[in-house]
């Protein structure tokens, strides 16, 4: 089993990214605020989602809108859009998924004949109390809508 006291904190610190304070009286130390750390650690996912959500447009050949002009008719679509609308349920209950699926048409993500199959599979999922979806959750959505279009 694996025990932090046993390493080095600026081991620790190195591992991740984290720069070590060069003295302590003119910088606190990072890890005393976890917030610091886990903003950046947000910032990065994000990053990187949103890099993916750009290459899988150009392997579906472009960033044409809608982006998703249909659902792809195979078990791994099926599957990922089925993924997808767990996440936004899980999240914001499925009132909420369902505005989010009309606000995503209304940007052009997403193509009327898709949102309408994509609001039929919530019906399928048990409506949860949710809080309201963030810009975050929005970026996740349009990877999800990114790995789809490259699937079809």
């Amino acid at each position: 089993m694996l025990r932090p006291s046993d390493y080095d904190p600026k081991e620790l610190r190195a591992l991740t990214g984290a720069a070590a304070p060069t003295h302590a009286d003119e910088e606190p130390d990072r890890w005393t605020q976890p917030d610091d750390f886990l903003g950046r650690a947000d910032a990065r996912v994000r990053a990187a989602q949103v890099e993916d959500a750009f290459l899988l447009q150009a392997a579906a050949g472009g960033a044409s809108r809608p982006y998703l002009p249909s659902l792809p008719d195979s078990v791994v679509g099926t599957q990922l859009v089925l993924d997808w609308l767990r996440y936004l349920v899980g999240v914001g209950g499925r009132e909420r998924a369902r505005e989010a699926l009309a606000f995503y048409r209304d940007v052009e993500w997403l193509d009327e004949s898709v949102e309408d199959a994509l609001a039929a599979y919530l019906e399928a999922f048990d409506d949860t109390e949710g809080s309201r979806l963030s810009v975050g959750h929005h970026r996740t959505s349009l990877l999800f809508v990114a790995r789809l279009a490259a699937l079809r």
